[in-house]
């Protein structure tokens, strides 16, 4: 197909992607019907690869770029891994605030309709906060930045 004036079409944008549906995950982990590895296995090979191969017999530039690539690796690995369940806490945290989405909650934010669920309000932003941080960089979780525990001063 083209994309008007001879030129391809654009590629579809993968945030538009469906997720996959859990139904179809078998007992190995793999989305049916793709037979193992499954994504995560793939991601896990190449991030192993990147770590265990390439970073050790590059230098400089090369061998930063290899340790960005298998941390992108591994933020991807565990997007796969945890995505469903994050987004399903995201959107019951929402829903508990009467919202639809993010754009809904800081404009209620923004218009003080919220003031009266201050501490709610912080306590689903926490969570966020850290299961955006699970998928990241899970590091830089402790327990002072836990779903829990305040880790920003708070007026």
């Amino acid at each position: 197909m083209s994309g008007g004036a001879g030129l391809p079409e654009p590629p579809p944008d993968p945030r538009s992607a469906p997720s996959p549906d859990p139904a179809h995950v078998d007992a190995v982990g793999g989305w049916a019907p793709h037979d193992i590895p499954s994504a995560a296995g793939l991601l896990d090979a190449v991030r192993e690869f990147l770590e265990s191969d390439v970073l050790p017999a590059t230098e400089g530039r090369v061998r930063f770029h290899a340790r960005v690539a298998a941390n992108v690796v591994a933020m991807v690995a565990r997007e796969l891994a945890l995505g469903p369940d994050l987004a399903a806490a995201h959107k019951a945290r929402l829903e508990a605030l009467g919202v639809d989405n993010d754009a809904e909650l800081a404009a209620a934010i923004r218009s003080g309709a919220l003031d009266a669920r201050a501490e709610e309000v912080r306590a689903a932003v926490r969570a966020t906060v850290a299961d955006k941080l699970r998928v990241a960089n899970p590091g830089y979780l402790t327990s002072a930045t836990d779903a829990t525990e305040p880790f920003l001063p708070l007026p």
